[in-house]
């Protein structure tokens, strides 16, 4: 199950192990066949009620904070079509600009790679797409979340997931949630505490609800949280067999966590802190 719901994982993990909205000038890729537009957040036309929500998982203050655009710090984030048709509509971001070619040239990799994989076993009847959005942009940081939607052919109902990447634009390495906030004060907050956080979405869900699904993975305990979140953003191998696994990311200088959900409660649910 775990491993399930984490998507493009190893592609993340080349560059791992060594990982608002403003309109961008457009560059060119020299690859054939692969368009650059600037990435709208407009979803197609579903079949059903189920479909249309379920691909539309985002907030409104998400996807204006999502289009590419370039900021002070002189470098840009544009996105790049990789498929669209009546099945699948599938995007990637690529950074431009940037003074640091080699970083720039390893994590465009692997957002391309994550477009490769997404298709990699899609039927010629499934359905599929795969939609990122910068979070935060500075000249120091670049945060992006990335919304996947799938809709197989015979499954019991369509499944939607997210993930998201965070980038020191000095360094070029991975940030992680112990990197932006403290484990152990988030894990006592979320279990013990009502105050100091808030579902993003979906707005229905309690952090109990959260929290009594994820006890699945780990032990019912703040120590149990607190290490899971130490984690989180990590590769599979770095979790321990009793904790949960999730993303994070940041927003208007707001720490967001992505916790994952049954599919009643939505697949996946966004969490803000408030400190």
């Amino acid at each position: 199950m775990k491993k399930k719901i984490l998507v493009c994982v190893m592609a993340a993990a080349v560059l791992l192990s060594s990982c608002g909205k403003e309109e961008g000038e457009i560059y060119s890729t020299e690859t054939p066949g692969v368009e650059e537009e600037i990435y709208s957040t407009e979803t197609p036309d579903a079949e059903t009620e189920d479909t249309e929500n379920a691909a539309d998982n985002t907030t409104t203050e998400a996807k204006e904070q999502g289009s590419a655009g370039e900021n002070p710090g002189g470098y840009g984030v544009e996105m790049i079509e990789f498929r669209r048709d009546e099945l699948c509509d599938i995007s990637y971001p690529k950074i431009s600009g940037w003074d640091n070619e080699e970083k720039q040239q390893e994590w465009n990799a692997v957002f391309e790679q994550c477009a490769e994989e997404a298709v990699q076993d899609v039927g010629e009847n499934d359905s599929v797409n795969m939609a990122f959005a910068v979070e935060e942009q500075t000249e120091d940081f670049l945060s992006m979340t990335v919304s996947y939607y799938y809709n197989f052919e015979g499954a019991a109902h369509p499944s939607a997931a997210m993930k998201s990447f965070n980038i020191n634009m000095q360094t070029g390495e991975k940030v992680t949630f112990a990197d932006m906030a403290d484990p152990k004060e988030t894990a006592k907050l979320l279990f013990d505490g009502t105050d100091g956080y808030r579902t993003l979405e979906p707005e229905a869900v309690t952090m109990q609800d959260i929290l009594e699904y994820n006890f699945i993975w780990m032990e019912p305990t703040a120590e149990a949280l607190e290490a899971s979140l130490r984690h989180f953003d990590g590769e599979t191998e770095d979790y321990g067999a009793n904790e949960t696994m999730g993303y994070s990311f940041r927003r208007n200088g707001k720490v967001c966590l992505i916790f994952y959900v049954n599919h009643a409660m939505g697949d996946y649910a966004v969490v803000q802190l408030e400190n």
